[in-house]
């Protein structure tokens, strides 16, 4: 008699296990209200994750393909902004008007390539704030908690339900937009010097590649605040003390994608900068001239 009245269990679906994936996979997993579904385009057989010295590998049943509808309750996409041109094909099968999406990736304007398949309402911006690096044969490593920002609102309460409060934060913001672009000029201007170095943070010990930091993200700063982002003067000289405070071997996403031979999220970052620049009537020449080199450098995506 007791089954009748048990809370049917979520149907979640992943969308991208890579990194960030994996993260969330792990965390979802530890509870037993959820189904997880697992949607990428390679083949996976497990999840391998590094967290607090301990090692754990998931089996997972991926698929690449989809024949039917599974009817999913959330859909939580973790896809870098150069594969969305091709996720159309999993966002019409995966999508349905009652699922709930969840969208964790750089940028800003998260919802936009998501309103031809889902109400606004339905669609949560999430902002991911944890360190992740690659060990050998294909795991990942978490060097602290995940925290997640996403904007107040009742998917957002929603959405921090799925998880437990005592190994990932999902925090919520009435300002989402200034929360985003301040992790945007951060993590934008960072990446593009170690990109284009080749070299982790020791190169900040320059003075001349502080003062080249300071440059960059002032432009950034500017597009920000045109864009309607609350960020106060001190920000810069905030970055710039963090900057200090890194270890000479801290690497960024951007650099790890080009020496791996991987496309670079540079629309997502530098690319967008530069674009609202020419919107905004705001000069970006920094932002500019990183988009021309880089972009000679980014390759078609094959994950």
């Amino acid at each position: 008699m007791y089954f009748k009245n048990m809370k049917p269990k979520s149907k979640i679906g992943i969308l991208g296990v890579g990194a960030i994936g994996t993260v969330i996979s792990y965390e979802l997993q530890k509870s037993d209200s959820h189904v997880l579904f697992y949607y990428n385009r390679t083949k996976k057989d497990c999840l391998k994750l590094i967290s607090e010295n301990s090692e754990c590998e998931i089996p997972i049943n991926i698929e690449t393909s989809i024949t039917g509808s599974p009817k999913l309750d959330w859909l939580i996409i973790c896809l870098k902004e150069h594969q969305y041109s091709k996720a159309k094909y999993w966002f019409k099968k995966l999508i349905s008007p009652k699922t709930q999406i969840a969208v964790i990736r750089n940028g800003i304007n998260l919802k936009a390539p998501l309103l031809d398949f889902a109400a606004e309402k339905n669609i949560l911006e999430c902002m991911i704030d944890c360190p992740i690096q690659l060990q050998n044969e294909g795991s990942y490593k978490v060097i602290r908690k995940p925290i997640l920002t996403v904007n107040k609102s009742p998917i957002a309460n929603n959405f921090k339900l799925l998880f437990d409060a005592q190994s990932i934060e999902v925090n919520q913001t009435k300002d989402f937009k200034t929360a985003n672009w301040r992790k945007l000029c951060e993590s934008a201007t960072l990446g593009a010097i170690l990109c284009l170095s080749g070299e982790t943070c020791w190169v900040f010990q320059d003075k001349k590649m502080r003062d080249l930091y300071r440059n960059i993200i002032t432009e950034a700063v500017l597009v920000a605040q045109a864009d309607g982002a609350k960020i106060e003067s001190s920000f810069i000289n905030e970055m710039l003390i963090k900057l200090m405070t890194y270890p000479d071997t801290k690497s960024s996403s951007m650099l790890i994608d080009r020496l791996n031979g991987n496309p670079i999220e540079l629309g997502a970052k530098n690319g967008v900068i530069s674009d609202l620049g020419k919107h905004y009537n705001v000069n970006t020449p920094m932002n500019d001239l990183i988009v021309s080199l880089l972009s000679k450098t980014n390759r078609e995506d094959k994950a």
